[in-house]
């Protein structure tokens, strides 16, 4: 009987000890795990935080010298290579919002300039446009300010703005689509978005650069994290507020 009641206890022994292993190796197994994650978290936040520092490296260059796909000197660090791209855009293609003004090179140009907004209707969501055109009359540089809309009648400030109806719609879902003459001697344009946000698109201009696509790529040495982050810039310009300002290096004449 006392051989019978040992046999049993060993038994129980036994199963209590499979039991606390059984434990023993998941709890480890789960730790180990935790660990792989919580080290492969910060392996990624590494090759992204670097991928960011490209693109910040990117955009300390001197863009006005920039015609070409440049690629930016590199600076891979503590086991992460980094290689970033700037290419100039001859097509602006941006978003912007409401009061906000983006810049475009007109200077060497000859041909007609087609802008296209909004990609939402109704007065709502739609946006307009003021288009302000910079350039030199025999030695004075002049400007020409124009304002476009849309057709549909919309209440409110916009039944007493003047700006001038658009009705052609562009491509690619832009429902706004205006050409717009340049004067002869054309050294720049800003175009102004008032009312909305808008998407907007601007080709005809023949300069080369209107806008840079950035792209950073990180890598760690080891092959199994990489990170790509790409953004756009557009040409650098002053606020918005300087479009009506007045200034001078001599005497001011209105005409």
């Amino acid at each position: 009987m006392q051989k019978k009641h040992s046999g049993q206890i060993a038994i129980v022994i036994l199963l209590i000890m499979v039991v606390l292993l059984t434990v023993g190796l998941s709890l480890a197994s789960r730790t180990t795990q935790e660990v792989f994650l919580s080290q492969q978290e910060a392996e990624s936040t590494r090759v992204f935080n670097a991928a960011e520092s490209g693109v910040e490296n990117a955009l300390s260059q001197d863009f006005s010298v920039i015609s070409e796909s440049y690629t930016v000197p590199d600076i891979s660090d503590d086991n992460v290579s980094v290689t970033t791209i700037i290419t100039p855009q001859g097509v602006l293609e941006t978003q912007i919002t409401e009061g906000s003004t983006v810049h475009l090179n007109l200077a060497g140009s000859s041909t007609d300039v087609t802008i296209e907004w909004s990609k939402l209707s109704g007065c709502d969501s739609s946006a307009s446009i003021i288009t302000s055109t910079y350039y030199d009359d025999d030695g004075t540089t002049k400007v020409e300010h124009e304002a476009f809309g849309p057709a549909s009648p919309c209440t409110g400030l916009r039944d007493t703005d003047e700006f001038d109806q658009v009705v052609d719609s562009g491509l690619d879902d832009y429902i706004y689509k205006k050409v717009v003459s340049i004067p002869a001697g054309s050294l720049y344009m800003r175009i102004k978005a008032v009312y909305n946000d808008t998407p907007l698109r601007v080709t005809g201009a023949e300069a080369s650069s209107q806008f840079f696509v950035i792209n950073s790529e990180a890598g760690n040495d080891l092959g199994d994290e990489n990170r790509a982050i790409e953004v756009g810039r557009s040409l650098s310009t002053g606020p918005s507020f300087m479009d009506y300002a007045v200034y001078s290096g001599g005497a001011l004449a209105q005409e």
